[in-house]
């Protein structure tokens, strides 16, 4: 039995030419994501440091460090869409014929983005409801939360609509043994 599998490729701020839209707008999502991983480090190496060796925590830091990881798991999940990353069953696709399987890979791509339509819209619906609530720390607005899953939703509707133009190459798994039977692991480029 042969299964298929996404073909692992550059990320898209690699790359450049006619994709320097999408190579600009990953850029930008990764640079995000790095600057939020790094601020919640900080975060949480600061309030450690406080509570541990100075007796005095800093105890607003749990908020913001929970706005912080939604928002994380935001970026990632958008990157991972666009990268075609997600977590995926090619059960069905891997015994269709290549074009047909690259039919239907388009097909739920966009069903795909239909749904993340659908969360945006409802997530948007729960930030006019309950958006004006106020953490109890802080004051920060709850919508600060729920707006990382707008963002989310909206980016991953993104990104599998352009998965549904741009559909996944796919590669067997024997062509990815032979690349790595032929070449040191260090040389390997899928």
């Amino acid at each position: 039995m042969t299964f298929k599998l996404l073909e692992a490729r550059r990320a898209p701020s690699d790359l450049i030419g006619r994709a320097s839209l999408i190579g600009a707008a990953s850029w930008l999502v990764e640079t995000v994501g790095m600057v939020l991983m790094a601020v919640l480090s900080l975060l949480v190496l600061a309030n450690a440091t406080g509570r541990y060796f100075f007796n005095t925590p800093l105890p607003w830091t749990e908020e913001v460090v929970s706005i912080l990881l939604v928002w994380i798991a935001a970026v990632g999940v958008v990157l991972a869409a666009g990268r075609g990353a997600l977590v995926g069953c090619e059960i069905v696709t891997g015994r269709l014929p290549p074009q047909q399987a690259r039919t239907l890979t388009r097909a739920i791509s966009f069903v795909s983005a239909l749904l993340m339509l659908a969360v945006a819209w409802y997530s948007w619906r729960y930030m006019q409801v309950f958006g004006r609530d106020v953490t109890p720390m802080l004051d920060i607005p709850k919508s600060w939360i729920s707006g990382g899953l707008l963002a989310a939703s909206l980016g991953m509707a993104a990104a599998f609509l352009y998965r549904t133009v741009v559909p996944h190459k796919l590669v067997l798994i024997e062509d990815i043994a032979e690349e790595i039977a032929d070449h040191p692991a260090h040389e390997v480029k899928l």
